[in-house]
């Protein structure tokens, strides 16, 4: 029995053909070939047309591989062995049709998987070198705006602080009103790239959520009433006063939430509540929601909007960059959780989070008395200080000399060469150094770290305090591991650097 299923599928796919010299057939088993025995080789298909060529030098055998024989409208792929006989020749046709269709589909798919690793290869080259050049653009175009800014905001300070007359008071009102949302636009900017490139950290300190709120609460109720608005803060009483998280990202994502709600409420009134959720252990779960009734935002719409300059509609009425809740979402991912949005059209919106921040075991205030201490040690004594300022920009020059001249308490000089920096410490002896970051042919923290390893004149003490265009939290650690004692980013505020300037000195 077994010999018989072996001649049934052992000769399936394989045909035999015997013919003789002259390429005539004399035999064939027609497995899977429907021959013709009473005609020739080369009436099967033109293939065999090779016989006349190969039959006088075919000693013993020849094999041709992956041959496409078409034969009654259908199509075999085979391979085709010639075997010379006493009797003839031998022709076996063996049918891999499904063998070689089979390969070629493996090998169709793996040549498509090694195009397509290919691809994604460029393509996640392509995506990183936009978004190293995306960082780099914004770094540069950041910094270079910081200068003019840091300008413009001192001079109009101090324009303000002169005799001016009312319609002169609206100009500056209008001056400084735009110089802050420039302001607040840079640094959205500066937070999206930081984000997105990972370089965004989170600081954690301990910080009052009362005084948080109080801040927020006095900030847009006067916002909410240039509008016709009102402004609700509600706070649940079990709600810890001291916590420990990031205070600074916390207020931006409160802040880019609740310019939101101003942005698309158009009247009726906001609320910022926060709930206590549980504590665990030493920390606090809350829930923050910042409510409007506003316009509302259509479920469709709920993805787009938390999306990088996408704005609900292009309304004139509506204006902004479209960053701030792109902001908020990505805060919200480095902070552990995630913002959530319930809207109805015409009714308003809903923005909650819930976060958990740390509950610290003492809960007195001991940072408000140590945050008073040092306000009040900073009290301007008679004494004038010696400033070496190092600044290239003369805007930032003129500006500087005028904010701190005009305070009674500073003689001043002026370098605006990096190389000059040490000729004049050498020379003249100085209470503390202004150093801007970029400045010619010698940087500001290649001259600080200069100064840090001087082994005369005891010039390596001297407070360096630098001014930077740029903003990343890591080149501010670099400026700082570099030799100064401090870092301002431009555009400042014109007291924060007369406060610091005072610690130093």
């Amino acid at each position: 029995m077994l010999k018989k299923f072996q001649q049934e599928y052992a000769t399936k796919n394989v045909q035999f053909i015997l013919i003789d010299f002259d390429g005539a057939i004399l035999e064939s088993d027609q497995a899977f070939l429907n021959i013709n025995t009473k005609g020739l080789l080369v009436d099967i298909h033109p293939f065999f047309e090779c016989f006349f060529s190969i039959k006088d030098m075919l000693d013993d055998e020849l094999i041709f591989n992956c041959v496409h024989l078409v034969v009654d409208q259908k199509e075999f792929v085979t391979d085709i062995k010639f075997l010379k006989e006493e009797e003839g020749i031998l022709v076996i046709i063996s049918d891999y049709t499904s063998h070689y269709v089979a390969y070629q589909a493996i090998a169709q798919t793996r040549n498509e998987s090694i195009i397509n690793g290919e691809l994604i290869t460029i393509k996640n080259a392509e995506l990183e070198e936009r978004e190293r050049f995306k960082n780099i653009f914004i770094r540069n175009f950041s910094h270079e705006l910081r200068n003019p800014l840091t300008s413009i905001i001192s001079i109009t300070k101090i324009i303000s602080n002169t005799d001016l007359t009312s319609e002169q008071e609206n100009m500056i009102q209008f001056l400084q009103e735009s110089n802050a949302n420039l302001k607040l636009l840079l640094d959205d900017i500066l937070s999206i790239s930081m984000i997105s490139s990972g370089r965004l950290k989170l600081t954690e300190n301990v910080f009052s959520l009362s005084q948080l709120f109080e801040l927020i609460e006095f900030t847009y109720k006067t916002k909410a009433a240039g509008k016709g608005l009102k402004l609700e803060v509600k706070v649940d009483k079990k709600i810890p006063d001291y916590v420990e998280g990031d205070r600074l990202r916390l207020y931006q994502v409160l802040t880019n939430l609740l310019d939101n709600a101003l942005k698309y409420t158009h009247e009726g009134k906001i609320t910022l509540n926060v709930q206590f959720n549980q504590k665990r252990a030493n920390k606090v779960n809350m829930r923050f929601e910042v409510l409007d009734t506003g316009i509302g935002i259509s479920s469709d719409n709920y993805d787009a909007i938390f999306e990088s300059f996408n704005q609900l509609n292009n309304l004139n009425d509506n204006p902004g960059s479209g960053l701030g809740l792109s902001i908020v979402k990505g805060l919200l991912n480095l902070m552990g959780s995630t913002i959530k949005l319930t809207s109805e059209m015409g009714k308003g919106s809903n923005f909650h989070f819930d976060i958990s921040l740390k509950q610290p075991l003492q809960t007195t205030n001991p940072i408000l008395k140590n945050k008073k201490v040092q306000k009040s040690s900073k009290i301007i004594s008679d004494k004038k200080y010696r400033i070496l300022l190092a600044e290239d920009d003369i805007n930032v020059q003129t500006v500087l000399f005028k904010l701190l001249l005009n305070t009674g308490h500073f003689y001043i000089d002026l370098v605006n060469d990096g190389s000059l920096v040490m000729e004049k410490l050498i020379n003249d002896e100085y209470d503390l150094i202004l150093m801007d970051i970029n400045l010619p042919n010698v940087m500001g923290d290649e001259v600080t770290r200069l100064i840090r390893d001087f082994p005369f004149k005891n010039i390596k003490k001297i407070p360096i305090i630098g001014l930077t265009g740029y903003s990343f939290e890591d080149d501010f650690a670099s400026f700082k591991k570099a030799g100064m004692n401090a870092v301002l980013s431009k555009p400042f505020d014109d007291q924060d650097l007369i406060d610091l300037i005072f610690k130093y000195v």
